[in-house]
């Protein structure tokens, strides 16, 4: 039998939440493109981050502030699939990722990517972990390179 958490009846086990835009101003690609073309910035990070989430080492859950997508009041996970929240307008996705890591009964599973510092202080003050979008960076690339590793070591196995 599963933990479940107190938020949507998720899976308990490591989450990763995403503030999206502190994450792209903060890699350059990323804050280029931007400049030049915001939804395909935003994209661009979510593929990133949904081959993160497929290897299972992290429910991800990105968030953004909310113009765009479906606009939530608050996150719910979904087990097995990750999750691309919008605040809604009158939130902000601080204040949705705040409210998240409040509801979750295991804070310690929780990792919130930021580069704001007030966030930070708060994220770590309701008892879950954060670290810096440069984290984020080398956690993709480690595991980009173990999937590479075992899709060789399946290559090689093959008989084709």
């Amino acid at each position: 039998m599963k933990a479940e958490s107190a938020a949507g009846n998720a899976p308990a086990g490591p989450v990763l939440v995403v503030d999206g835009h502190s994450v792209i101003f903060s890699w350059k690609d990323l804050r280029d493109l931007h400049a030049r073309a915001p939804r395909q910035a935003r994209s661009l990070l979510a593929q990133r981050l949904q081959q993160l989430h497929d290897t299972r080492a992290w429910m991800v859950i990105l968030v953004f502030d909310g113009r765009f997508g479906s606009h939530r009041e608050r996150i719910e996970p979904v087990p097995g699939e990750m999750v691309v929240a919008y605040s809604s307008p009158d939130c902000t996705a601080d204040a949705l990722i705040e409210a998240f890591v409040a509801q979750w009964k295991d804070r310690r599973q929780v990792t919130v990517v930021t580069a704001d510092q007030a966030e930070r202080r708060t994220v770590e003050a309701l008892g879950a972990w954060c670290f810096s979008p440069e984290w984020l960076s080398t956690e993709l690339h480690e595991r980009q390179g173990e999937l590479e590793e075992a899709l060789t070591r399946v290559h090689r196995r093959a008989h084709w």
